[in-house]
């Protein structure tokens, strides 16, 4: 039932996307993308997607932070009169010395000046995104900035195989494919996305044919602890990871599905805002307080 109902879900997105139906939802000519990332230009994942979002039509361009950015969130440089370096490594591979949203601000501000690309597509990320992880996600926060400058945009993370010395990503692959078969579906550069929407798409270790439409967790799968490291120097604390085993508890969190082998999909609104009712009930507590 979940899975007809995702799958259902999906396509009626898809036709409300593109403005026809499922069968019809393949675009007439290609996007012009910027591709950006926060594990920096030169990243494996990144330049294979740029290979295959070019092999299917659409016009890259490669936007990405100099070096690894990862964990920086919606970081962007506020220091004005500060400088970036900027360099064209290779025609439409720019690399940008900070965040990926200093990345996308400069590529939206200067390689795009005047004609902003029809979508921006960040990742595939070395690891997967969801829960409380989104809030801290470079990968998440180069997408968020696209959004804040009226440019749809797509972020894509490649879940992590905890259970290999080093991490794997046996399913890299897969989910760049299926990074290239969603862009193929967002289709008429008119209309990519609805307005204010970002959409976080998760890629499971062991896909298991489901693609899901799934709500944004609250747990992080991977926090940190701190540990004395007195070799390094007398006030030095390292900074450990620690896995969650707990489940998360919103019903079908995107952590949960893509746990479960799932394809998550969660759009977003880059919205920080209360719920209404939130918002009534602090109102209440705190009406009469005066300047």
């Amino acid at each position: 039932m979940v899975r007809r109902a995702a799958i259902a879900l999906l396509l009626v997105l898809t036709a409300f996307l593109t403005g026809s139906s499922p069968a019809q939802a393949h675009p007439r000519q290609g996007l012009r993308i910027l591709l950006t990332n926060d594990d920096g230009y030169a990243f494996p994942f990144i330049q294979a997607l740029r290979q295959a979002l070019s092999a299917a039509g659409h016009q890259v361009t490669i936007v990405a932070p100099a070096a690894d950015a990862s964990g920086s969130g919606t970081a962007v440089n506020a220091r004005f009169g500060a400088t970036v370096e900027a360099v064209e490594r290779s025609p439409g591979v720019w690399s940008v010395t900070g965040s990926p949203g200093d990345a996308v601000a400069f590529g939206l501000g200067v390689v795009f000046a005047g004609d902003p690309p029809d979508l921006v597509v960040s990742g595939p990320n070395a690891g997967q995104n969801v829960a409380a992880v989104v809030n801290h996600s470079g990968t998440v926060g180069a997408a968020i900035a696209a959004l804040d400058a009226g440019v749809p945009a797509v972020a894509f993370s490649t879940a992590v195989d905890t259970t290999t010395t080093p991490p794997s990503f046996p399913s890299a692959q897969r989910s760049i494919a299926f990074a290239v078969r969603l862009v193929a579906r967002l289709g008429d550069p008119r209309r990519v996305l609805p307005p204010r929407t970002v959409l976080n798409v998760n890629y499971p270790v062991r896909p298991g044919g489901t693609v899901s439409f799934a709500r944004l967790g609250t747990l992080a799968f991977v926090s940190t602890r701190y540990a004395p490291a007195p070799e390094v120097c007398a006030a030095c604390y390292r900074v450990l990871p620690v896995l969650a085993t707990e489940p998360d508890p919103v019903r079908d969190a995107d952590r949960t599905l893509l746990d479960a082998g799932h394809v998550t999909i969660t759009p977003l609104d880059g919205s920080w805002e209360a719920s209404p009712m939130v918002t009534a009930l602090l109102r209440a507590r705190l009406a009469g307080l005066t300047p």
